[in-house]
This record gives structure tokens, C-alpha cells and sequence, in this order.
């Protein structure tokens, strides 16, 4: 039973406050305050000085649908909402898993907070952290959202630029990232569903001057996924990443040579700036790739064939993550009696494509679309390439079929 709130002497108390009142009414001075009135009125003061602290939005996701599992990177940051953090309010914020959404939502949310900067997380794959470092003006045309619709228009921006690339330093995030013991990579394919919308939408804003500060798009592993033998993804270690991800902004921010030397600054950006010989180099073997899903798609075996070297191998993971491997000469037989049997005829193209080459090879992965009729399906192929003869040659393929709603 709660007790009065004037306590034992509770009329007495009400007397002298409203004597002291009127007498502040009278004076033009205010009565004396006991302690407890006194920690009331500080109270709005400590709350205004905390709302006039410049705030870092930080944004997840909700499930994908109402069964699906928690989101990592919502569950990893909502804790963080409201708490002031060396000199920052942090305000974290839910985006829902529907198309249009991360455009208006974001916009919103910036001109409301003002943010100095804006960190976005995604649920990724298994095994650690992917920034992303590109953003396409794409959507996958058949990937339905929470609200079970597909999306109204293939592009994100009307008229919006083909690609944005990442404005923040993604390589030296990683690197001082996995100095704290994060594993962490720099990813050129954002999945084409709501996290490229996302990383796209802030780029975009960012080029509108709507924010000013730094923007960023991270995939987290699931909840529950192995890291190694012994340790999995919780909601703590997502959240600790989320601080760490900000502490190391902060610090590279405060002190920009610190996270990277001049020397390494310098071959870093000599790097992005490749010379006109490997340039060339990159887009001969793009025109292979591109050539070898076109000679498939229009059935001309002979052609697809010999992108292939003679020993080429060939691998295959099915769904249940089970590995096959085929020789050249079977695989492509079996391609060929796949276009003879088929009552439509198959398209398959390359979305994207990510090429990096070492000293004797080009290592190329892309990602696939393949319509058959009304059927959709999509995936990665693991190219490795050598020259032979001045010509590149598949040395071996590894591909699987995928889902773009494995990711947001």
C-alpha cells in the first residue's frame, strides 16, 4: 500500500511551501528549495545538456518476417539508443524490411537528429564482418520484402547515378578493426535487396548535402553462427563490434595518420588509382567473363567449350552444402543435353563482377541471375583464369545458386 504523499507532517509541509510562495510572489525571490526540490529542478538542465550532444544514428534491421529469426544487427544495437558516448548521443534506430523504406526512413531520421554521422548494419553471412564498399542503383526484381511485395521500380533513385563507391576509408576501418581481432573483409556486393538500398539511400543523401559526416554500411554474422570452435555471434558481441566500429572512427577521425601511416596512405591510393595497362588488363578479363555467359545463354556450345582449359575442373555445391566435382568434357556434355531438354530457353547473366589478380592467375567472382520461363534463380561463380596462348582460360569454376533474401 503506497503511503500519503504529504508524509506525517505532510499538512504543515503544504502550509510553508505555499507561504513561501507567496512570498516569492511578493519579494520577486524564489522560496529556498530542500534537496530533493533541488535534484528536480537540475534534472531538465542534465537532460537538455544530454539532447545538445551531437548524435550518431546507428540503424539495423527488423526480421526478416513475423517467424524469422531475430536480426543481428538490430538485437546488437538497440541497447545503445539514448546512451551518451564520449561526447556523442547515440540514437538507434530500426529500419523495416520493405522496399522504399531505407530512403525515407533515413531521410527522416536525419533531419530530425542532425546526425554527425550515420553507421548501418545488415545481417550478412556466417564468419564475420563484410563493409561494404559499393552501392548499385539496382533492386532484385523478383526478391520480395516483409510485406510480401516485390519491388515497384528496378531502380532505388529515379535518375539516380548507376554506382556509388563507399565515401568512408573502408580499408583502414578493416584494418584497425581486425587489429582489435575482428574478422573482417571489404565487400563489392551489397546483395541487391534492402542493405544495398540502404548503403545506396545515405550515399545518396550524402550527395544531396542532407548529411555532412561520415556514412557506412556493415553486414554482421547471424545470431548463433560459429566463429570459430568454441565462441558464436551474441547480441553483446555485435554490440561490442558496433562500439569498437565507433571507436575506431573516432580515433582515425581525431587523428587521421594514426590508423594509417603516410607511407601506407600512399600506396593505398596509388592502388585505387590502377595504371592504364591494368585497366585493360581487368577489362579483357571482364569481356571473358561476360563472353562466357553469353556463349551459354545463346547455346553455342562449341564457343562456351573453349573457355575452358582442357583439364579444367569444374565444382559444384549443392543446397545441402554437399561438394561435386566434374571434368571438363562431362560438365559441358551435361550443359549441353540441360539447353536440349528444356521446354524455354535459359538466359543467364552476370550483376556483378569482382576481379583480383595474383601473379599467374586472375581470380574473378560473379554474381548471377538465371531466368528459365517464370522461373528466377540466382547465385556465385568462382572463376580462377589463366592465359594460354594470350587468351584467358577457366582453370576452374565453383558455383552454387543462392537467395537474395539471405541477406537484408
Amino acid at each position: 500500500m503506497r503511503t500519503s504523499r504529504f508524509g506525517r507532517n505532510g499538512v504543515a509541509g503544504l502550509t510553508a511551501a505555499l507561504v513561501g510562495l507567496a512570498l516569492a510572489a511578493a519579494t520577486g525571490r524564489a522560496a529556498p528549495q530542500d534537496g530533493a526540490t533541488a535534484v528536480k529542478a537540475e534534472q531538465p538542465a542534465a537532460v537538455r545538456a544530454k539532447s545538445a550532444l551531437p548524435v550518431i544514428l546507428l540503424t539495423g534491421f527488423e526480421p526478416f518476417g513475423k517467424k524469422k529469426p531475430p536480426n543481428p544487427s538490430w538485437e546488437g544495437i538497440k541497447k545503445l539508443d539514448g546512451q551518451e558516448w564520449k561526447g556523442f548521443r547515440l540514437v538507434a534506430k530500426q529500419l523495416p524490411v520493405v522496399w522504399g523504406s531505407p530512403l525515407t526512413q533515413l531521410e527522416g531520421w536525419i533531419a530530425e537528429y542532425k546526425p554527425v554521422a550515420v553507421f548501418s548494419l545488415g545481417q550478412g553471412g556466417e564468419g564475420g564482418f563484410s563493409i561494404e564498399s559499393w552501392a548499385y542503383n539496382r533492386r532484385a526484381a523478383e526478391a520480395e520484402d516483409n510485406l510480401k511485395n516485390k519491388p515497384s521500380a528496378a531502380d532505388i533513385v529515379a535518375d539516380g547515378p548507376k554506382r556509388f563507391d563507399a565515401t568512408i576509408d573502408s580499408l583502414k576501418l578493416a584494418k584497425a578493426l581486425a587489429e582489435k581481432g575482428y574478422h573482417v573483409d571489404i565487400s563489392t556486393n551489397a546483395g541487391r535487396y534492402l542493405c544495398e538500398e540502404t548503403l545506396y539511400s545515405l550515399e545518396y543523401l550524402k550527395s544531396a548535402r542532407k548529411i555532412d559526416g561520415p556514412v557506412l554500411f556493415c553486414h554482421v554474422p547471424p545470431l548463433g553462427s560459429k566463429l570459430t570452435k568454441t565462441k558464436f555471434v551474441t547480441e553483446d558481441y555485435v554490440e561490442n563490434f558496433a562500439k569498437d566500429l565507433l571507436e575506431t572512427w573516432r580515433d582515425a577521425d581525431q587523428n587521421p595518420q594514426a590508423a594509417a601511416p603516410v607511407a601506407v596512405a600512399a600506396v593505398a591510393a596509388a592502388a585505387a588509382q590502377p595504371s592504364p595497362a591494368a585497366s585493360a588488363r581487368e577489362q579483357d578479363v571482364k569481356s571473358f567473363i561476360e563472353h562466357y555467359f553469353k556463349s551459354w545463354s545463346d547455346q553455342d556450345m562449341d564457343a562456351y567449350d573453349d573457355c575452358f582449359m582442357a583439364d579444367a575442373c569444374i565444382q559444384y555445391i549443392d543446397n545441402q552444402g554437399q561438394l561435386f566435382t566434374t571434368p571438363r568434357q562431362r560438365f559441358v556434355a551435361g550443359q549441353r543435353e540441360v539447353h536440349r531438354r528444356s521446354s524455354v530457353r535459359s538466359i543467364e547473366v552476370p550483376e556483378s563482377i569482382e576481379i583480383r589478380f595474383e601473379q599467374k592467375i586472375a581470380r574473378v567472382v560473379a554474381y548471377w541471375r538465371l531466368n528459365a520461363g517464370a522461373r528466377v534463380q540466382k547465385g556465385y561463380d568462382h572463376f580462377t583464369l589463366k592465359q594460354e596462348r594470350g587468351k584467358w582460360r577457366i582453370v576452374n569454376l565453383l558455383f552454387y545458386s543462392t537467395s537474395d533474401n539471405g541477406q537484408d
